[in-house]
């Protein structure tokens, strides 16, 4: 399959490691260049150390074989004897006392050393015996010799310690000390940019998925980095997360509504049917008709509370907030319930608190507060109480409201607050309720940025808590 190069090097990991690589190259040239002069230098210095007593013993014994040897002069004894004259990693250095430019070394050393010695001892005039280390040579003398009426100063030398890392590249061709480094930077910018290229190609992946309606699409195995592709790739998956969950709400939604249109629209239907029929009197089809307004007065709130309950899902609804007197908001709407509850003899009572005022949207608020003590008189016996307790903190101002009825299992106090659930349906039958209510509730309460909640109480009834914190 043939291979596009400008597509090729426009993608994210091809540029990385290219960019990558150069500098790497870069570094490697010019670190190299400035290392070459450095080594020069460290390879011409020259230090002090004290002699020690079997190098001394070893360049005298050696000085009395050599003017025993009775060679006839210095190339004599170097072509014929210098095989004998000495043993082990030791070589022989010849300055002439007449010429002391004249250096001689009794074996050939590899051209950059032997220069380095030849310097050395070139460049200083050597009074007593010493002993100076360079980088690669230690050497030791001067002991004075004569070959044939000919004055010489001896010196011994022998290699330092095993060669150094640094010495063993330098001892390398220039071609493999430059290939050998581009290298190792070629396989270490390979994997840097394979690193940094692959969450990339994750979340891409992950995107194309999510973009095909895979909602479920998660970016696995990036979520434990610390640096800013791992914060890259939890955020991706808080927003698929909040995709799916808005998915399924509005899946859900749509299955709730076509489940409770069921029920009132098949009512609607027979009693438009039992009105029709020629043997029904006319008390009898007043009451159908009658029927029938009831059905669609009920379709019409259930859809209003399904577009309200939309709208804050997705967001939609604009909420303007101002200053409210929450005292005065909770006892208007105490007010037009106990209208309702006059009806089962339900009395409503509010306990005194001081004057709360808290940034909110009023009709959004007085929306969820209604809804909450809507259902508390649902779901209240006859002549029974509900109590409203205002109070606030220095965090948060609670509104409770309980009742006395019959409160709801246990398992369930969780899902009260999920559109179109019922304890039973019973409940539905009694009261007319659409399930929304509390619903509704919820939403309006996570848009102030507060929490809902429900709970059994202790004797009898359910209690049903908002909490709103101070907004700024």
């Amino acid at each position: 399959m043939p291979v596009n190069i400008k597509v090729l090097f426009s993608s994210f990991t091809i540029k990385l490691f290219v960019w990558f690589w150069l500098i790497a190259i870069i570094s490697i040239v010019s670190t190299r260049f400035i290392s070459q002069q450095l080594s020069n230098d460290a390879f011409y210095q020259v230090n002090s150390s004290a002699t020690e007593p079997k190098e001394l013993h070893k360049l005298r014994s050696i000085a009395r074989r050599i003017e025993a040897s009775k060679s006839k002069n210095l190339t004599d004894f170097i072509t014929k004897k210098h095989k004998r004259a000495i043993q082990g990693p030791f070589n022989l250095w010849f300055k002439s006392i007449e010429q002391p430019q004249q250096i001689t070394s009794l074996l050939a050393l590899p051209p950059r050393h032997q220069q380095a010695l030849t310097n050395h001892l070139g460049s200083q005039a050597f009074s007593q015996i010493q002993t100076s280390i360079l980088a690669h040579t230690r050497i030791t003398g001067p002991v004075e010799i004569e070959i044939n009426n000919q004055s010489y100063q001896l010196f011994i030398s022998r290699k330092q310690h095993p060669r150094r890392f640094g010495q063993l590249v330098q001892a390398m061709p220039y071609w493999a000390r430059i290939t050998i480094p581009a290298f190792i930077s070629f396989i270490l910018c390979l994997l840097l940019a394979h690193s940094f290229s692959k969450p990339v190609r994750l979340i891409k992946k992950a995107t194309t998925k999510l973009g095909k309606g895979q909602f479920d699409t998660r970016v696995e195995g990036m979520t434990k980095r610390k640096d800013e592709l791992g914060q890259l790739a939890n955020s991706f998956n808080e927003m698929a997360e909040q995709l799916q969950q808005h998915q399924s709400a509005q899946q859900r939604l749509l299955g709730d509504v076509s489940h409770e249109l069921r029920s009132p629209l098949t009512r609607l239907q027979m009693a438009i049917g039992l009105a029709q029929q020629e043997l029904t009197s006319e008390q009898a089809r007043q009451q159908y008709l009658q029927r029938c307004q009831r059905e669609i007065t009920r379709l019409d709130k259930m859809i209003e509370n399904v577009l309200v309950l939309s709208r804050l899902e997705n967001t939609i609804q604009t909420i303007t907030f101002q200053h409210v007197n929450i005292n005065a908001l909770v006892q208007d709407i105490i007010n037009d319930e106990q209208f309702v509850a006059n009806k089962k003899s339900i009395t409503i009572e509010l306990s005194k608190a001081k004057t709360i005022n808290i940034l909110a949207d009023q009709a959004l608020l007085a929306s969820a507060i209604s809804n909450v003590l809507s259902n508390a008189v649902k779901y209240s016996p006859e002549q029974s109480t509900i109590s409203v307790i205002l109070s606030s903190n220095k965090e948060a101002v609670s509104l409770v409201i309980s009742d006395q009825g019959d409160g709801v299992p246990e398992q369930s106090l969780s899902k009260l607050f999920s559109p179109f659930y019922r304890v039973t349906l019973a409940r539905d039958r009694d009261t007319g309720g659409t399930g929304l209510g509390l619903a509704i509730a919820k939403q309006a309460i996570d848009a102030h940025q507060g929490k809902i909640f429900a709970k059994n109480n202790a004797v009898k009834g359910l209690s049903v808590t908002i909490q709103l914190p101070y907004l700024k």
